[in-house]
């Protein structure tokens, strides 16, 4: 029996590595037969007949949770939706727009506008120098129900762990053995419900109640003094399901099968978590009605504690209790939310639930909102330190920390056009160079007559404007080098302040026109240079400056030949004054440009510039590069328009002789007119030049270049004709298109696998059934095998013919008109038969002229028990397929494949697999002839 395993191994791993097919597929049966070869005979098979032994799966289903998208999880009746007030809206629009740099100095626009600077300013300073003792408590959440916001796909833990010593075996675990030693062997024990395993060669074991560790020892033991020579090793296969039940305040409460390393936590995700309503801190696991253990789940969110996260018995009951007392805490601290109490809390206990203070938190005030016993709210205001921390919190208190002020009491601003502007330290006795030191501490252009200070007076702290001399300040000091206080704004400004900045401008026939800053000593050229320089159409007659006098306004015109200009003539070359406008024309504003166009079989077809000193039609031809290889030059239309009567155009079409033109014939080399179309025609039979390939067995093989019409025999006519050696019943002819629909066709098959194996994972993960569930399992593990062929297969394009010698083909329908990129290929005589599939021994047997069918079937062993006696065939050489009607008259000729099929038990949702025969027909390859070009 195993060397008939074996036997089977090689023919069904020889099948997938051959084939290289499209939808070819192991049944169930014959994979569970592989499945049960040792390593080393799969590994000794591989290595001799070099196939790729395709990756075991792990014997324990691996099945680990997966994260679907989080559901939603509802408000609870402790919490309270956000709400933002409309004063609390203008709050923020108020303190984003102070946050914003001012002048000191503001236009009032009378009474009623310096009413409204001093409220803005007002409230300005409230906003940043005051922080009001409130608390937004709006968007409070309970504490740690998030933890079941996203519900895995499956409820059982990862698998593919290692199983803890103490795990407890019972009924439905299973547990791989391997023997080594004298006897080699590998097989799954399963615990049945009696709590015994049926171990070969020495009985039954009592394995139930035991642990893990207890299970390996007692196994070794036995095969130790029951089989000589024979070492053991003992590993977990599948384990047990267990039925619990989570009752309570979860979101299902219910009974469920969940795997048997299952623990407390487990069971709240199977029945979507705990209910807002619920308690996190009292999660109880009862046994057989009395308690067994409480989990605390602050411990696991909080500090990562699972150790009471105990691991779960058949019959047992997770019980959540309804939420106990809670407390709030808001404000400055890490981790707002409502936090549900256990046992006597203070505050302090309060802050280490809430992950401790923010660092802007005000510890001198806190406040404590309390429902008191009357149904009314009382406030009681302590500190977070000391004795403050140790204030009790009862049921349904809530904790506000207030944030620090934001007042600073001892910066000086430096704002305006310097280097380095922003908040500096204020020292006692600090003036106002020790701010601005030097010159360059300045950028370019500061405006050096002026500079302010704001500063708020004391008393009331109204803000104070104090001047100083910028330039008086760098060079002398004097009273100008002020003693600055604390909250001083010093300003220093940019010269565009107190100006609008001198500007002139240029339009017309230049680079860039547009509008420059005038510069000192600036000229026409300059502004010319700066916007790029003329363009090539510009006119170097006369040009327009316009000026503008600062004082009335009016607009005075200068012209001035810009020829002399751009040659630096100091006379032309005026200096330019602000607001000036200079206007540079294009040469075309005087003259009309007219234009020719040609198209069609020329190097650059567009249109031209039209001359109108004596443009001929090769003129034209010569400035598009000149005609291409597929022109007609015998006849060139051209298209020509006319205006009639200055009203209407009219246009006209004739043609003309391009080759005379271009031989010398002036007659033929027509003068152009404006707006003239040339056209030039293609060759009517022109086309790109076509190829096809023989290869194999012709006196002269090579890549030919065919024309328009050319049969299959005009080529190997041309060619020489076949060698001496051709065998023409192997030939193979492949067509580009063909291969490209062929692999569209596989493409689309392929898709529509992956859909359905999709699907039926989808179908699977819902089932109960654990026996199904594994012959379901077995079959998509088959279907994906299949897919990955699928998608490793590629399309060889093979039209299947019938060639013969050249006279017979000329008169054949197989005398094929040929197209670019076909290849013929014709192997030499080949001396074997294949005979594959169920079969015992899949070989190339040597061909024998008196054998048929059914001799060549027996020498390869006869077929197995799988075979399908009624569905033999043959593939012959050239790519046809051939039933085997009666076997002793099917003739069998040399390169010939016959394929014993198996009876294919096809899987339900792989409704495009196909069985060998449909494969090899669809793609169209002989399993001889494939073997001949190289894909075996």
């Amino acid at each position: 029996m195993q060397n008939i395993i074996r036997l089977f191994f090689f023919i069904t791993m020889g099948l997938v590595s051959m084939a290289n097919a499209h939808g070819a597929s192991l049944s169930a049966d014959q994979l569970r037969m592989v499945e049960q070869l040792s390593p080393q005979d799969k590994a000794s098979l591989a290595k001799q007949y070099g196939v790729n032994i395709p990756s075991k799966p792990s014997s324990v289903a691996i099945t680990n949770p997966e994260t679907v998208a989080p559901r939603a999880v509802g408000r609870g009746i402790l919490e309270s939706g956000p709400v933002k007030s409309a004063d609390a809206k203008k709050i923020e629009q108020d303190v984003a727009q102070s946050s914003q740099v001012e002048m000191p100095i503001e236009k009032t626009g009378g009474q009623q506008g310096a009413d409204k600077i001093e409220l803005k300013r007002a409230f300005s300073d409230f906003v940043r120098e005051s922080k009001p003792l409130q608390v937004n408590t709006n968007n409070l959440k309970q504490f740690g129900y998030d933890l079941f916001a996203g519900a895995p796909t499956t409820f059982a833990p990862a698998t593919d762990v290692p199983v803890p010593a103490e795990y407890v075996l019972g009924p439905g675990d299973e547990l791989e053995i391997q023997l080594f030693g004298q006897q080699n062997d590998v097989f799954t024990l399963v615990v049945d419900r009696e709590g015994s395993v049926a171990f070969p060669n020495i009985g039954p074991l009592t394995l139930a109640g035991l642990s893990f560790s207890e299970a390996k020892a007692f196994l070794a033991e036995q095969v130790g003094d029951k089989m000589v020579g024979v070492s053991a090793s003992v590993s977990m296969g599948k384990l047990r399901s267990i039925r619990v039940f989570a009752l309570g305040e979860v979101e299902r409460p219910g009974s469920y099968v969940v795997s048997g390393l299952a623990t407390l936590s487990h069971a709240l995700f199977v029945s979507g978590g705990v209910k807002k309503i619920g308690s996190l801190r009292r999660v109880q696991l009862k046994r057989q009605g009395k308690l067994v253990s409480t989990l605390d789940l602050y411990d696991f969110l909080l500090n990562g504690d699972t150790s009471k996260d105990v691991r779960l018995l058949p019959g047992d009951v997770v019980f959540v209790p309804p939420i106990g007392k809670t407390a709030s805490i808001a404000g400055a601290v890490v981790r707002p939310a409502i936090y549900e109490l256990k046992g006597r809390t203070n505050v302090a206990a309060m802050v280490h639930l809430a992950g401790g203070f923010l660092p802007k938190a005000y510890h001198e005030e806190a406040l404590l909102e309390r429902i008191n016993d009357t149904g009314n709210k009382s406030v009681k205001s302590f500190t977070l330190y000391g004795k403050g921390l140790k204030t009790v919190v009862q049921n349904g208190d809530v904790i506000k920390v207030f944030s620090s002020l934001d007042f600073e009491e001892n910066p000086v601003m430096l704002i305006g056009n310097v280097k380095r502007p922003g908040k500096y330290a204020w020292k006692q006795g600090m003036h106002l160079k020790d701010l601005v030191k030097n010159e360059q501490a300045l950028l370019p252009e500061t405006f050096m007559d002026y500079g302010l200070i704001e500063r708020e007076a004391e008393g009331n702290r109204e803000p104070e404007l104090l001047r100083f001399n910028v330039r008086a300040l760098l060079t002398q000091g004097g009273d100008d080098n002020v003693l600055l206080k604390p909250r001083d704004k010093v300003f220093i400004f940019h010269r565009s302040h107190f100006r609008i900045a001198p500007k002139v401008k240029v339009v017309g026939s230049v680079q860039t026109p547009g509008d420059y800053a005038l510069k000192k000593n600036m000229r026409m050229l300059d502004l010319v240079l700066a916007a790029g320089g003329l363009l090539r159409d510009a006119s170097l007659g006369k040009v327009e400056l316009y000026r503008t006098n600062p004082n009335t306004h009016d607009v005075s015109m200068l012209k001035v030949s810009l020829d002399q200009v751009m040659q630096g003539d100091k006379a032309a070359n005026l200096d330019l004054q602000d607001l000036d406008r200079l206007v540079v024309h294009s040469v075309w504003e005087k003259k009309r440009k007219y234009s020719v166009q040609i198209t069609g079989e020329v190097m650059n077809p567009k249109e031209y510039t039209f001359v109108d000193t004596g443009m001929r039609l090769t003129d034209l031809v010569f400035a598009a590069g000149g005609v291409t290889e597929k022109a007609m030059l015998g006849k060139v239309e051209i298209t020509r328009f006319d205006i009639i009567d200055g009203k209407a155009r009219e246009s006209k079409h004739f043609d003309v002789d391009l080759a005379k033109a271009l031989a010398g014939d002036e007659s033929a080399n027509i003068m152009l007119q404006a707006h003239d179309v040339v056209t030039i025609r293609q060759v009517s039979n022109w086309r790109a030049s076509e190829h096809v390939t023989l290869a194999g067995e012709f006196l002269y093989p090579g890549s030919y270049p065919v024309e328009d019409g050319e049969k299959l025999s005009d080529l190997i006519e041309r060619s020489g004709g076949f060698s001496d050696k051709a065998y023409l019943k192997a030939a193979v002819f492949t067509r580009e298109s063909i291969r490209q629909e062929q692999q569209k066709q596989i493409d689309e098959m392929t898709s529509r696998m992956e859909v359905e194996i999709a699907q039926e994972e989808q179908a699977i993960a819902s089932l109960g059934d654990a026996q199904l569930i594994k012959h379901k399992q077995a079959a998509l593990l088959a279907a994906k095998r299949v897919l990955e062929q699928m998608k490793a297969t590629k399309a060889l394009g093979r039209l299947v013919i019938k060639l013969e010698d050249i006279r017979k083909l000329k008169k054949s329908d197989f005398n094929l008109t040929l197209r670019d990129g076909d290849q013929l290929y014709v192997p030499k005589k080949p001396d074997q038969v294949m005979v594959v599939g169920q079969v015992y021994n899949t070989t190339a047997l040597l061909y024998r002229k008196k054998y048929d069918l059914e001799d060549y079937v027996g020498a390869a062993g006869g077929m197995t028990r799988f075979a399908d006696e009624d569905r033999v065939y043959v593939v012959r050489a050239n790519g046809f397929v051939e039933r085997a009607s009666a076997w002793g008259s099917t003739y069998i000729h040399p390169g010939d494949a016959i394929i014993v099929p198996e009876k294919l038990e096809q899987f339900s949702l792989l409704d495009s697999t196909l069985d060998w025969s449909r494969v090899l027909m669809q793609v169209g390859v002989g399993l001889a002839s494939m073997k001949t070009i190289g894909i075996f």
